[in-house]
């Protein structure tokens, strides 16, 4: 019934590697008795099979909203903390090269006060796995600009207090959480990145040429 080898080659690895007792909670068991020789190929399934459940969760509509908003932003400022705070950095990184006016702030007394000063025009993007993370809650809630969040859970608090939330999956991993949250976040980064560039494409690429200069004249 498969289509092809590949999709049989990644079936019999799936099954192989599939935990005996898996329910809902507990997409990744860790139980101690692994052997070393067979972590790479079962955390590579289970990102794989993680970014496959993403791709489904993920509104096309609100994504081609969240670009057009992204495009028309005075400025942008990130909320993030701790494991997401890795994904807010990619994020800021990749708008900055293509030449948005955009702000992230690793001190969570600094991301409220920068939470206080957004007005209309400007955009926040909260960071959550979990969505729960009251800081980061709390900066979308008080913001008085657009509000965007990137979250794993469909029902989160952050969810309430966002214009357009993009949900990675609903997946919980609990050994895993730090490693695969970021896989699918970082993925979701990616898309972004590439929505921006392709819905403007000569501008955009001609910001990365610019900005790929003035590096390149720091050497």
């Amino acid at each position: 019934g498969y289509k092809g080898f590949k999709e049989l080659k990644y079936a019999l690895l799936q099954n192989s590697i599939a935990p005996k007792k898996l329910n809902p909670m507990d997409g990744f068991e860790l139980t101690g008795s692994e052997k070393v020789e067979d972590i790479p190929a079962k955390i590579t399934a289970t990102a794989i099979s993680l970014l496959e459940t993403s791709l489904k969760s993920i509104s096309y509509s609100d994504f081609s909203r969240l670009i057009n908003i992204l495009k028309k932003a005075e400025n942008i400022t990130i909320f993030a903390i701790e494991n997401s705070s890795v994904v807010a950095m990619d994020l800021i990184v990749k708008l900055s090269y293509l030449g948005f006016n955009c702000t992230y702030n690793s001190d969570p007394y600094l991301q409220k006060v920068n939470a206080s000063n957004l007005k209309k025009g400007s955009v926040a993007i909260g960071i959550s796995y979990s969505g729960y993370s009251s800081i980061t809650v709390e900066n979308l809630k008080k913001a008085g600009a657009t509000t965007v969040a990137l979250t794993n859970f469909n029902k989160a608090p952050i969810s309430k207090f966002a214009d357009i939330t993009i949900y990675s999956s609903n997946r919980q991993y609990f050994y895993g959480d730090a490693i695969f949250s970021r896989t699918a976040q970082l993925a979701i980064i990616d898309m972004i990145y590439i929505g921006l560039i392709t819905s403007d494409y000569n501008k955009y690429t001609k910001k990365l040429d610019k900005n790929k200069e003035l590096i390149q004249n720091l050497d």
